[in-house]
């Protein structure tokens, strides 16, 4: 049973002004324990590729842990035909298929066995045949930011409802560059070895993208609006977007509809409440058994686009490159017998020693705290291969 109680405190008067105060009870939703551990079934099935199959179980709420993984599990891909192909477990609750081409004339389903016996199997599903991107394009906005855009067309017959994800790769910098680093077993201070000034970050798309064609007479997308950024230090040097395509059939579509609805669009008392997911994934044994997740049957197509920041028009201000992070970093100096003995316990780490120009002698050590001097901490000081 819920619990949702409110309690208005009395209304005080004072000095002309009424002021009401409320308290709100903690809300416990009534969740049903079967529900609670329902098996979670998330991936597809790749004609063309190797398929990458991902088992785990929901869990409270109530809980700070990570949805723990169905481990164990005998999973094979079935065709219409009797045909199987298994797939391997590594690591644990992932289950990958070989790259073994599938007829795209046949139609798939995932068949499970848990540890405990229990059977799964998602229904039969054609092969959507996915097209290529044809190319991604950017536009500055008013703001200064950029609005990103994919283009794609498939065939007249093809499926017409598209859904993408991206990773996006974006260079920067520390606070300052530091040239000289700290070396324990002298007690003392080097050039710097590994630039650790300049580094890349790679973050992965989070919200639900789809788009469909169905309202139009061509299964044609023009300049689909896929990411918009912001005027901020993403855009300062040297920006990548890496998206990847997949053609869906329309129950897929309307499955992921209904789940980018329920975790985009709730939060304000005008928003829809949420649905019951419901996917392609069903025990055998008990229909009614909750199952979330949707095996479709696809292809992956992929592109990247690279924006280099000198693309830009100048000038633009930099006060809007400005990393908040970085805020808060300050240059600090000291003589180098104190300075050594901030950089022994981790605490900083040098940027540059502080000469003497009449006789060349060190007399200090400029620093900073290592989250404005070392950008390994938010990312890779190697480049990326497809880096520019």
């Amino acid at each position: 049973m819920t619990r949702f109680s409110t309690c208005l405190l009395p209304l005080l008067l004072s000095s002309g002004l009424a002021l009401l105060g409320s308290c709100i009870d903690r809300y416990t939703p009534d969740v049903a324990p079967a529900d609670q551990t329902s098996l979670v079934v998330d991936g597809f099935l790749n004609p063309a590729g190797s398929s990458v199959i991902k088992l785990s179980r929901t869990f409270s709420v109530n809980t700070k842990n990570t949805a723990p993984a169905e481990t164990k599990a005998q999973v094979t891909i079935l065709d219409d035909a009797g045909r199987r192909y298994p797939l391997a477990e590594s690591p644990a609750g992932t289950c990958t298929a070989a790259a073994t081409p599938l007829d795209p004339s046949r139609q798939y389903q995932l068949r499970l066995t848990t540890a405990q016996g229990r059977e799964y199997a998602s229904d039969l599903e054609p092969v959507a045949a996915t097209p290529p991107i044809d190319s991604l394009t950017w536009r500055l906005t008013p703001e200064q930011g950029v609005q990103l855009y994919v283009n794609t067309h498939g065939a007249a017959t093809g499926a017409r409802y598209y859904r993408w994800d991206y990773e996006e790769t974006w260079q920067f910098t520390s606070a300052f560059e530091s040239s000289i680093e700290y070396v324990p077993s002298r007690n003392n201070v080097r050039a710097r070895g590994a630039s650790i000034f300049r580094c890349w970050r790679t973050e992965a798309s989070t919200a639900i993208l789809q788009g469909n064609t169905t309202q139009l007479s061509q299964n044609t997308l023009a300049s689909f609006p896929l990411v918009r950024l912001p005027p901020d230090s993403k855009l300062l040097f040297g920006y990548s977007l890496l998206v990847r395509q997949v053609a869906q059939s329309q129950a897929e579509y309307a499955y992921w509809e209904t789940l980018r609805k329920n975790t985009e669009n709730l939060g304000t008392v005008n928003d829809p409440l949420p649905a019951r997911v419901t996917g392609n994934v069903h025990a055998l044994a008990n229909p009614a058994e909750p199952v979330l997740g949707y095996v479709g049957v696809h292809a992956v197509a992929q592109k990247r686009l690279f924006i280099d920041g000198a693309q830009f028009p100048t000038p633009r201000p930099t006060s809007v490159f400005l990393d908040p992070a970085y805020a808060p970093c300050v240059l600090e100096k000291l003589a180098p017998g104190f300075a050594f003995q901030q950089f022994k316990i981790g605490a900083d780490i040098p940027v540059v020693p502080l000469i003497n120009p009449a006789n060349g002698d060190t007399v200090g050590i400029a620093f900073s705290s290592p989250d404005c001097v070392d950008c390994r901490l938010r990312g890779t000081n190697v480049k990326p291969s497809f880096w520019p």
